[in-house]
């Protein structure tokens, strides 16, 4: 069984918000056991599954399964002032140049240490398919809505859980997910790169790199202008990478695709707001039928996973919109 599949059999069970919890699946029983079992795995071998940080935060809000600090960091620090950059020769470069550009020049101000950073995101996914069952186009797709506040410290973390409000220490985890902490990211897009492939993640480098990346502008409401753009710019720099001036989000608007190949039957997509180039959500599809190891099947053009961020900002306290 291949790395995701066994990720995808073990996390079935898990409730990604279970009640009275904060922190998704890591806090429900089975998830419990999955964390578990998933991060022993990931000691034995190199890491954590090819698409764990990813696609589990994905599914389960920014505190999913593996955010409480399964995977270790290995690199990263602020790296250099960012390097001029060659003039960009492909549509993937051209487009996410425009992005960095657009990034560099949109208003930030950066949260103080006291502050939170607030992000409401709606989730949906299409689940784990049992033995002989299938995961297809127009399947259902389980909906949820995360509110997260993370204070800029990277101290603590709170969660609306069906209108109460929980709260808890961060964990740490990789990608960070508090300004404090990615405010000395990498901001040279090479350096931002290496960053990314340093990090524990197993199979296809690339892939990791682009997933990575992709999930640090998913768990970042405040990421900073200079770190975005060197994000979009590493992106660009990652064989595969295409774009899609004309995609449409999981909202139905129009919108700018970043996808990758997944695993040869998948393909992973971030959108980015065709104005602004602000990060919107992502979505995993399926683009060639594939079956599990017990049967389970996913069939080409079903929907694995999406979600549309609602809204971020900066707030003074936990609880607060803005």
């Amino acid at each position: 069984m291949n790395d995701l599949e066994e990720v995808r059999r073990i996390m079935g069970p898990a409730d990604p918000c279970p009640p009275g919890t904060f922190d998704g699946a890591a806090h429900d029983p089975a998830g419990r056991a999955a964390y578990e079992r998933i991060t022993a795995t990931a000691t034995r071998r190199t890491g954590p599954s090819r698409r764990t940080t990813f696609r589990l935060v994905a599914a389960g809000g920014v505190a999913g399964a593996l955010i409480a600090g399964a995977v270790v960091a290995t690199g990263g620090g602020n790296g250099h002032r960012p390097a001029p950059s060659a003039a960009p020769t492909t549509e993937t470069e051209r487009v996410l140049n425009v992005a960095a550009t657009s990034a560099l020049k949109q208003p930030f101000t950066a949260p103080r240490p006291g502050q939170w950073v607030y992000t409401e995101t709606v989730y949906r996914r299409s689940g784990v398919p049992g033995k002989g069952a299938a995961i297809k186009p127009g399947s259902p797709l389980k909906r949820t809505v995360d509110r997260t506040w993370i204070r800029a410290d990277g101290r603590r973390m709170a969660m609306d859980d069906h209108g109460r409000l929980v709260t808890s220490a961060t964990g740490g985890g990789i990608p960070p997910i508090d300004y404090a902490t990615v405010a000395k990211l990498p901001t040279d897009p090479d350096a931002m790169l290496a960053w990314a492939g340093e990090q524990r993640m197993p199979g296809d480098r690339n892939e990791g790199a682009f997933q990575l990346l992709g999930s640090l502008l998913l768990n970042n409401g405040a990421l900073p202008p200079a770190q975005t753009a060197a994000a979009y710019r590493a992106m660009a720099k990652i064989p595969g990478v295409t774009v899609d001036r004309t995609a449409e989000d999981g909202a139905g608007h129009k919108a700018v695709s970043v996808s990758f190949p997944i695993e040869g039957w998948a393909k992973d997509e971030i959108f980015l707001d065709p104005s602004t180039y602000a990060y919107r959500g992502h979505r995993t599809t399926v683009v060639q039928n594939h079956t599990m190891e017990d049967g389970g099947r996913y069939l080409k053009g079903a929907v694995e996973s999406s979600s549309v961020r609602l809204a971020a900002g900066v707030v003074d306290r936990p609880g607060q919109r803005p």
